[in-house]
């Protein structure tokens, strides 16, 4: 979906603040804005692409042989990802209302590459960001408890928001968050709920979490967490 004129200049000038590796293409950047659920690419003409996420946050998934979704990959504001044309059994969707991204062809990114030794490196920079974001995964979902995984996940997406230290923004809801960590939204509600009564984390209204003891908080509690309290991410 593409947006208005007015929306597209506004984003363009997000865009244009933010220091990113294919910043030299902007101006050959499409801009696209997706509603949640929406499948990225939806057309053939944005498959092949590499995408910078502006604002919004994005789901690489599968669905299980059990009918269950496993996020594979979590994409937030600022990162790079590349759409192929043959996705197979994955698929990119939007899990954000708006999801805003700029759009760079392969194509051209590859044939500039190959003249231009610094956006050369800068793509090898980009695939270096893949394999950070796959290796954090493995860790999270390596966690042997819930509260580990949840406590991975939050010190991940604070790593992820250099602005923010301290301070965790949830850009997706609970459903996706235990998708991404393969437990149950009410697993997911326990191990928040338990990090809150030892006092490590402390939520700041329905999407954001302040940590409050870190060391606490990269050790991973280490006991099982009791009870629920409704409400704690909005859905």
């Amino acid at each position: 979906m593409k947006v208005t004129m007015h929306a597209a200049d506004h984003y363009r000038r997000m865009l244009s603040v933010q220091p990113h590796a294919l910043r030299r293409l902007d101006g050959s950047a499409t801009i696209l804005k997706c509603n949640r659920d929406q499948e990225i690419p939806d057309r053939s003409e944005t498959a092949g692409h590499w995408c910078y996420l502006i604002a919004g946050a994005v789901r690489r998934s599968m669905i299980r042989p059990d009918g269950r979704r496993q996020i594979l990959e979590l994409m937030l504001p600022r990162d790079f990802f590349f759409v192929s044309d043959d996705q197979r059994e994955e698929t990119v969707e939007a899990i954000a209302e708006p999801t805003v991204l700029a759009s760079y062809p392969a194509e051209r990114v590859d044939l500039l590459a190959d003249r231009d030794r610094e956006l050369a490196r800068e793509l090898r920079g980009l695939s270096s960001q893949l394999l950070r974001r796959t290796r954090d995964q493995l860790m999270i979902l390596g966690g042997v408890t819930a509260v580990e995984k949840v406590g991975w996940f939050l010190l991940a997406l604070e790593k992820r928001a250099s602005d923010q230290k301290g301070q965790v923004e949830l850009p997706i809801t609970r459903y996706d968050i235990a998708e991404y960590l393969s437990v149950s939204v009410e697993t997911v509600c326990r191990a928040i709920t338990d990090l809150q009564q030892r006092g490590i984390i402390v939520l700041v209204g329905t999407r954001k979490i302040k940590i409050l003891d870190r060391t606490a908080l990269e050790e991973h509690g280490g006991k099982t967490p009791q009870g629920c309290k409704p409400g704690l991410i909005a859905a």
